[in-house]
């Protein structure tokens, strides 16, 4: 099923989970995961294609399952910028051979270690160009979504420039949004508002990630380029050392944050669970009737 579809129904929950990486290849870790997860009764479930596609090869495999062996709605990511056309065709072929329907697609990282990548000679560009040839290549098969950021992509020239580039992204068939981490909920009520503002209709899903660790928050925000707030960047410093608080305060701030968007009418919850369900959990556990709103 097509998430656009549900998301005509309801505001969704769902998680984000990624393909482990190891050098054996052994991805039976992540099936634990799923299990603990499909308990919370998700609406979709979305497997990351990997920094520079370095899993993306088993992100397809667990989409599979998560759909056909858990029952659950799986969302296949897929990222174009060291990607050919050829190894779109081929990925997005196996994707509907699995069976599988919701595709976010993305224009990915610059690969870090990669000596031969020319980023004057690609074949994609941005996500657009990517929604553009799926469209072209599989009309209707499947339903595309997009990233967005709160406040605002890193190479972005300013947050009025980041909004026309997500137009473009919505213009060429992203059917639904993901925003990346933020821990202040006033930008991504800033950009919902401001995305209705230049014709972008479609839902913006709220990314959550609770952040359980004081050096991992701080690892994470230089990464995302997000904002931490004066009242959580408090906590952190009371209770840096302390690994207990700091799990609590996470899980506790997270849970918050849900509240106040179910309360203004977010489109969705998408939880980035880092593969560590007992977070999801404990947050379901602390909310559960909040939670049942969406349902």
């Amino acid at each position: 099923m097509k998430i656009s579809e549900i998301l005509k129904e309801k505001a969704t929950v769902s998680f984000e989970v990624f393909p482990p990486k190891n050098k054996e290849g052994d991805i039976s870790s992540i099936y634990h995961t799923i299990e603990e997860l499909a308990k919370l009764s998700p609406d979709f479930i979305s497997v990351t294609y990997g920094a520079g596609g370095s899993t993306k090869g088993k992100t397809v495999e667990i989409a599979s399952a998560i759909k056909h062996q858990y029952g659950i709605e799986s969302v296949a990511h897929l990222s174009c910028i060291s990607s050919s056309k050829e190894d779109i065709l081929r990925e997005c072929q196996r994707l509907k051979e699995e069976g599988i329907d919701n595709i976010l697609a993305l224009r990915g990282d610059y690969p870090a270690d990669a000596g031969n990548f020319d980023p004057e000679n690609l074949e994609f560009h941005f996500a657009s160009e990517l929604n553009e040839f799926i469209e072209t290549n599989f009309p209707g098969q499947f339903c595309l979504s997009g990233a967005c950021y709160p406040e605002t992509h890193q190479e972005a020239d300013g947050f009025k420039k980041d909004l026309e580039a997500l137009k473009k992204k919505v213009d060429a068939g992203a059917q639904y949004l993901v925003t990346q981490i933020f821990f202040d909920n006033d930008y991504y009520y800033r950009l919902v508002r401001e995305a209705r503002r230049i014709g972008i209709t479609v839902p913006i899903l709220a990314g959550i990630m609770p952040i359980t660790n004081a050096k991992s928050l701080i690892r994470t925000t230089k990464m995302c380029g997000c904002t931490i707030p004066y009242q959580l960047s408090t906590m952190i410093e009371a209770y840096y050392d302390n690994p207990a608080a700091m799990k609590e305060i996470g899980i506790n701030y997270a849970a918050q944050q849900i509240i106040d968007l179910i309360t203004n009418g977010v489109d969705g919850i998408h939880i980035y669970t880092m593969n560590r369900p007992e977070i999801a959990q404990s947050i379901f556990q602390s909310i559960p009737t909040v939670l049942r709103e969406l349902n």
